[in-house]
């Protein structure tokens, strides 16, 4: 099949309540905020806590400022997977040509940190990154397990990961007091709990899941629906994997990534970024 990629849209979304402690229960709704149009392939998102949002693609990353503007900032051949922030760091899972490699930028947008992702699978199949406040953790799909590597790139364990398959993987961590990583691959949710390996729980409930986002209240975000012409986003409990609600979101995305949420005093937003591919 053939077709036109016309554009990309990073999309924000906003509850329809104030969430403040992380007490309070999941908001019941969300409601479009912005959409902020980008050329080209578009994979991954991520965001920091001045509100800017950097978004991966084919060939680097993009930033999108807060009032809607965008700008090119990081320019390097190959597709940049997956892209996460951690405290004004810029951490990037990259493919160029089945070879794997973690590309570490500070807040200038050089390059600072390099190193080799080896992994069984030798492919260029989407796969994401994660990152802790002390540890960046990347799938090796082949050994069914998550390798945990420094923040300056030494390989520290193998964590168990039997959930894991060759397809498309997203993974997105709890908040620091959980210790855990979700992993989303092959339509099965899980919580793995990185200390130890064990799976807290898994759910098969939800239909062609994709993208996956954890915010500070231990909820888990996601994106259901896979590649067809409607996405649906589910909110997870984070303790159980059972799902709070469901909400229906904007038509012909693919390939969908989700960045953290940013919980404030104020609202709560989620940000997707989706490749919108339009065949004629």
């Amino acid at each position: 099949m053939t077709g036109k990629h016309r554009q990309s849209e990073v999309i924000l979304r906003q509850s329809d309540r104030l969430m403040t402690p992380s007490s309070q229960p999941p908001p019941t709704g969300m409601r479009l905020m912005r959409r902020v149009k980008l050329g080209g392939w578009r994979y991954s998102v991520s965001q920091d806590y001045g509100g800017q949002v950097y978004v991966g693609g084919s060939n680097g990353v993009d930033r999108v400022t807060s009032d809607g503007q965008s700008s090119h900032v990081i320019s390097v051949y190959g597709n940049f997977w997956s892209v996460s922030v951690n405290d004004g760091v810029i951490y990037a899972l990259v493919c160029n040509r089945d070879d794997w490699s973690v590309r570490v930028y500070g807040s200038d947008y050089q390059l600072i940190q390099l190193w080799r992702h080896s992994q069984r699978v030798f492919n260029c199949v989407f796969n994401q990154l994660a990152v802790t406040k002390d540890s960046v953790l990347v799938p090796d799909r082949g050994s069914q397990t998550i390798i945990q590597y420094s923040l300056t790139g030494e390989a520290e364990r193998r964590i168990p990961c039997p959930v894991l398959t060759d397809d498309y993987t997203w993974l997105c961590v709890m908040s620091p007091r959980r210790d855990a990583v979700i992993v989303s691959c092959d339509d099965t949710v899980s919580c793995i709990d990185l200390s130890t390996g064990d799976c807290v729980w898994s759910t098969a409930s939800l239909e062609k899941t994709t993208a996956v986002c954890c915010d500070d209240a231990d909820r888990v975000y996601v994106a259901v629906g896979g590649s067809s012409d409607t996405i649906q986003i589910a909110v997870l409990d984070g303790d159980t994997g059972k799902t709070a609600f469901t909400y229906y979101t904007h038509p012909n995305f693919s390939n969908c990534s989700a960045a953290s949420p940013f919980v404030g005093a104020i609202d709560h937003v989620i940000k997707l970024c989706c490749a919108i591919t339009v065949w004629d």
